[in-house]
């Protein structure tokens, strides 16, 4: 007998569904609600901030107010910046029973696949699954997914381009680093960035995309979907995390202008980014003796459980900034703690990007 799971579709949401969904699918599982995907649409632009993001490092804030440009940080899910084009942008949520797939690789895979068969069937016969976490068509990415597991419930989340979006209010607010796009000019932006219009040449509907996820991934997992609505639990849960997402203590959860807002005289605070499969952006307090008094890991991963990565910044305080086999050891310890996941960053990698910030390479 074939699988049922919920579709929820709402072609007429905004940025705050991308916590307030999630939460309350993840309140519906809790109490024995079926594996669902939610599909929806946006109202106005916005930019949707992975979990583990530092937000000033990513977005000027002020910037995004001026132009009145959202931000919503999501809850638990890893990822880079997103921006939410109200005529391009979809959004596609996931909570299933962990257990269905015995580790976060098998998952990103069989979910990676079933989102490159939905841009197949909306005529992006480029469109492939590149591990991990993105799709991709030639060498440009076209949509980023992420999980987050909360308990036995995992939670997916993904945002499809169906066109282009506004590169040039994008580039306003989004603190891009220069070598990202040096000596790119926007209109080599715009070709960068792929979507289902500028590989067809049409802009598919609403309607025709949720048409085109629900076959693929019927297909893909062996499911069947049935269309349904919140349950009153959910819904109470909903409306609460919309004032979650809406809050300052959720988006400037991580903050490195907040955290480091008052720095000792005898110190100094540093920032480097290190790109390898992922992004580390680490930010380091050090003192005079180059010894590290504290420690911020940002970046577009996701890892858990969270506590760990709290953990692991503690333990480096002490420790020199340029003593990288120190830091490689030390975070190492956090490695080998029970069920620490942290796909596609390796010890080193954290490392680096700390060690970074003693000006050494």
């Amino acid at each position: 007998m074939v699988e049922e799971w919920r579709l929820i579709y709402n072609p007429e949401g905004d940025m705050a569904d991308t916590v307030a969904y999630p939460a309350a699918l993840i309140t519906g599982k809790m109490v024995g609600a079926p594996n669902t995907i939610f599909i929806g649409g946006f109202k106005k632009l916005g930019i949707s901030l992975g979990f583990f993001q530092d937000i000033d490092s990513e977005v000027d804030v002020a910037k995004a107010q001026d132009l009145d440009v959202e931000i919503v940080r999501r809850l638990g899910v890893g990822g880079g910046t997103i921006l939410i084009d109200p005529k391009g942008s979809m959004a596609m949520l996931m909570a299933f029973n962990a257990d269905r797939y015995p580790n976060m690789d098998k998952a990103f895979c069989q979910i990676g696949g079933a989102l490159a068969q939905a841009y197949w069937r909306l005529g992006v016969k480029r469109a492939y699954y590149d591990h991990i976490g993105d799709i991709k068509v030639g060498f440009e990415k076209i949509t980023g997914f992420g999980f987050a597991t909360i308990g036995n419930i995992t939670v997916q989340n993904t945002i499809f381009s169906l066109g282009p979006p506004d590169v040039e209010k994008f580039l306003q607010v989004a603190k891009i680093p220069p070598e990202k796009w040096k000596d790119k000019k926007i209109s080599d932006v715009k070709k960068y960035i792929a979507s289902v219009e500028s590989e067809t040449g049409r802009l598919p509907s609403k309607e025709e995309f949720r048409d085109a996820v629900v076959e693929a991934f019927e297909d893909m997992l062996e499911v069947k979907f049935v269309e349904g609505k919140l349950s009153p639990e959910e819904k109470k849960a909903y409306d609460g995390n919309r004032a979650v997402a809406l809050s300052e203590e959720h988006n400037f959860r991580v903050s490195s202008a907040r955290r480091f807002a008052k720095i000792p005289s005898d110190c100094k605070l540093n920032m480097a980014r290190y790109k390898s499969r992922k992004l580390i952006v680490a930010h380091v307090l050090s003192d005079k003796n180059d010894v590290i008094r504290d420690v911020m890991i940002s970046g577009d991963f996701y890892c858990s459980p969270l506590p760990y990565l709290g953990e692991m910044e503690k333990s480096l305080v002490g420790l020199k900034v340029s003593d990288k086999s120190a830091l490689v050891s030390k975070i190492k310890e956090t490695y080998a703690k029970p069920n620490w996941q942290i796909p596609m960053v390796d010890a080193e990698d954290i490392a680096t990007a700390v060690y970074m910030t003693s000006g050494k390479t």
